[in-house]
């Protein structure tokens, strides 16, 4: 006798050995014994969670030779249950709505529906993924479906609920079937392991449960595909390698690498993939699982039965890691690997879209959570210190710079061929006596290079609202040739300058009241002079060191990573009159 699989085999022969559909059972088994029969029935669901098997249960419970009538309990041995359950009765058509699709073959269908049952009680007919009908199809099955002769039952059958018309919906009682749950499908397959005298590990099954994602033929048939390849002794690692699955090592790996905050890791990890041969997409997906675990176990209570599928052994592990992860780092894991694993199915670099998701997840670590923050915020305000989070470095404040006028205040002499020295603009510069400028009758020869540094500095006054023109005269050396205003820009400067010559020709018309030549030549520039501070930026500047003295100041300072950008006097309260 040839081998038959396993999900043949161990086809529930009865409504007792179906898995994990309790609710669904248990209305057709009450609608039976109280004869409440409906004449159409629709059993929607995910692939391979018993729709087929139900329905030919349905079948037997209503045909059944053994009884007077329907009956919950169908014996399995009279003729009409073996020859439903072997495909082959005269009155329990099965077909397959993919290849039985027209409205030539809807209407043989109600043509045999007209005659009575060969022998059975009832003539039913079963059809498989009712959804790929036609339209035409199920408009011409509308009026049988909904007044069929009294000796009729239709049983449907579809995986894709959505496609099918609202008009056969409202004609038939409709069953969904859920995606059976992973404890309850590694029972099944414990089951089924024991009967066949199987050596297997929990952790192998929970692995193939996990693996079949809520099904039960795509366990049993992952179990004989374990089988063929172990022989009577499953071991964990060899089903692991088998299934293509990743190694629960791997997933612990990442998990720790994400909590020490280690990227590097994270690159040896994906190295690690690569070498192992694992699915990137397939390795998102396992860590998603793995992140939620690690939540489960951090939310819920040991006892709880949303823990009941993870092992003693891999719980005390996923223990350690849920004490390290707060709830917003696992929620933030959790949406971050949601997109990536959508992700990588079109990414055209599979492995750096892998390298990226978890590197924003070592680096989601790093920040603080909103109540942390508001928390410091409302010590502050108060005037308490705000202790910075254990293994968060202060932040690094840089010395303030000591304010500096924007524009050319005064004419600069520019030696020729050589640049000027330049002051450090952060070094604070000592308040000077400020001397009187010469009058026109003091004033001696004019000087060709204090006439270009004064037309300079009105050119430069002209640009207020082209900000663009000025970069290249801040640093320009200066001179007059004759009639000729010469300036020479940074080398980068030069195209920039030379595109926009008449802009700066108008800008020195208009500084000196008369048309002036402009030429542009690349050469030395000078560096701008550390120009003497104002009163008031003496004053701006005593604030701001003062300010900055202020404890609340600093660790608001070190709190944000920032800076004193400016700092007002406090006004006097005004006195009522």
């Amino acid at each position: 006798m040839s081998y038959q699989v396993l999900a043949l085999r161990y086809r529930p022969a009865t409504f007792d050995e179906v898995v994990g559909q309790t609710t669904v059972i248990r209305t057709l088994r009450n609608a039976i014994e109280q004869d409440r029969i409906g004449h159409a029935f629709l059993l929607s669901g995910a692939r391979g969670v018993g729709k087929t098997t139900t329905a030919r249960l349905l079948a037997k419970a209503l045909n059944c030779a053994r009884g007077e009538g329907p009956t919950a309990e169908p014996c399995g041995a009279c003729d009409s249950c073996r020859e439903i359950a072997e495909g082959h009765s005269l009155d329990v058509q099965e077909i397959d709505g993919a290849s039985n699709n027209s409205v030539d073959q809807v209407r043989e269908l109600r043509e045999s529906a007209r005659y009575n049952p060969a022998r059975d009680r009832f003539k039913i007919w079963i059809i498989d993924e009712v959804h790929m009908l036609s339209t035409g199809a199920f408009n011409a099955l509308l009026k049988t479906l909904e007044e069929p002769p009294p000796r009729v039952k239709f049983i449907f059958a579809t995986t894709e609920y959505h496609k099918i018309p609202e008009t056969i919906l409202s004609r038939c009682q409709q069953y969904d079937f859920r995606m059976i749950p992973t404890r309850d499908l590694q029972a099944h397959l414990r089951a089924v392991a024991d009967r066949e005298g199987i050596r297997v590990g929990d952790a192998a099954l929970g692995q193939i449960a996990r693996a079949a994602e809520g099904s039960v033929r795509d366990g049993l048939s992952l179990f004989d595909q374990v089988l063929a390849f172990t022989g009577e002794e499953v071991k964990d690692d060899e089903v692991a390698g088998l299934l293509g699955l990743v190694d629960r090592e791997l997933l612990h790996r990442a998990s720790g690498a994400i909590v020490a905050g280690d990227s590097l890791a994270v690159f040896d990890l994906v190295e690690s993939l690569a070498d192992y041969g694992a699915d990137y997409r397939n390795f998102a997906r396992e860590l998603l699982l793995h992140l939620r675990e690690i939540l489960l176990v951090k939310l819920s209570p040991e006892d709880s039965p949303l823990q009941s599928a993870i092992l003693p052994e891999e719980r005390e592990r996923l223990q350690a890691r849920a004490a390290a992860f707060s709830e917003e780092d696992l929620l933030r894991g959790l949406d971050v690997l949601t997109r990536a694993e959508g992700e990588l199915r079109v990414s055209p670099d599979p492995r750096v879209s892998l390298e990226l998701a978890l590197l924003k997840l070592v680096q989601f670590r790093k920040l603080l959570p909103f109540t942390e923050l508001v928390a410091k915020v409302e010590r502050l305000a108060g005037g308490a210190p705000a202790a910075l989070p254990a293994g968060r470095p202060a932040a690094r404040r840089e010395a303030p710079a000591a304010p500096r006028r924007a524009a050319v205040a005064a004419p600069r002499r520019v030696a020729a061929g050589s640049a000027a020295a330049s002051a450090s603009p952060a070094t604070k510069a000592p308040p000077l006596e400020a001397s009187p400028e010469p009058g026109p009758e003091a004033a001696g020869p004019a000087d060709p290079t204090d006439a270009a540094g004064s037309l300079v500095a009105k050119m430069l006054e002209g640009c207020v609202s082209r900000p663009s023109l000025a970069q290249p005269l801040r640093r320009a050396a200066a001179r007059l040739d004759g009639k000729t205003l010469v300036l020479s820009v940074a080398p980068d400067f030069v195209a920039f300058a030379n595109m926009h010559l008449g802009d700066y020709r108008d800008l020195a018309k208009k500084a000196a009241g008369r048309p002036v030549a402009v030429e542009i030549e690349a050469g030395a520039v000078a560096e701008e002079a550390p120009a003497e501070p104002s009163e008031d930026e003496l004053r701006q500047q005593k604030l701001r060191e003062e300010a900055e003295k202020e404890p609340a100041v600093q660790e608001a300072l070190d709190l944000f990573d920032g800076r004193v950008v400016d700092v007002r006097e406090a006004k006097p309260p005004r006195e009522d009159a």
